[in-house]
């Protein structure tokens, strides 16, 4: 059996955009791991995704002016 098919993927997240939710929320690094998978859908984790979304997409645009 060939163990390179078995190997699953992981989306990679910014990790000082993880640190900022951190501060933020005052929720653990595996929590808001968590909550952008999907795996979590409490109106936090919620809320976590959206400003995710939101600092990934202001980061962006600063890089995109550089």
């Amino acid at each position: 059996m060939d163990k390179n098919k078995q190997k699953k993927e992981y989306a990679s997240y910014n990790p000082a955009i993880i640190k900022k939710l951190r501060e933020k929320y005052g929720m653990t690094t595996q929590f808001i791991n968590a909550s952008l998978r999907g795996d979590r859908t409490s109106d936090t984790s919620l809320k976590i995704c959206d400003d995710y979304k939101l600092m990934e997409k202001e980061i962006t645009k600063a890089i995109d002016k550089l």
